[in-house]
């Protein structure tokens, strides 16, 4: 009975592995260098940073990013118009085939609100990307200190 019981218990466990390994790569696509900014404890909002590299032959839509950690996230860029910066919100990101696109501190990032406990350097949360094409990419990015921090 017991032997019954675990073969029955590791036939519904395995095929939740397969599930979240098949939301963890997608061919030709990766993910460089990411990576989220430590903030003051009481801070609301947060920024992620990375490099999506497209190496497929096709291009690529993202279209929402969800983080364990926060509440939302948003895909952001800062413009500079006159003078000022200003941030605009992107409903989706295209990555043209054979080319990247890199989130850097005042240009492309992740706005991260409303985080779920405060996160120190050396602390890690899991994002998932979604594609318009119904796929995901799932992702971990280390928390570390902004250079701005140095």
């Amino acid at each position: 009975m017991i032997k019954i019981l675990t073969a029955f218990s590791l036939s519904l466990v395995f095929p939740a592995f397969a599930l979240a390994d098949s939301a963890a790569k997608i061919p030709g696509v990766e993910i460089d260098d990411a990576w989220i900014a430590e903030a003051p404890p009481v801070s609301t909002v947060n920024a992620a940073y990375m490099k999506i590299v497209n190496a497929s032959a096709a291009d690529i839509r993202i279209v929402s990013i969800s983080c364990d950690n926060y509440s939302d996230a948003e895909f952001h860029r800062t413009v500079h118009t006159d003078g000022m910066a200003r941030m605009r919100h992107l409903d989706e990101l295209k990555i043209p085939a054979g080319s990247a696109l890199a989130f850097e501190p005042g240009d492309y990032h992740v706005m991260l609100f409303n985080p779920v406990r405060a996160l120190h350097s050396g602390d890690e949360s899991r994002c998932t990307l979604k594609l318009d094409d119904g796929r995901s990419l799932a992702i971990t990015l280390a928390v570390k200190k902004s250079s701005n921090d140095d």
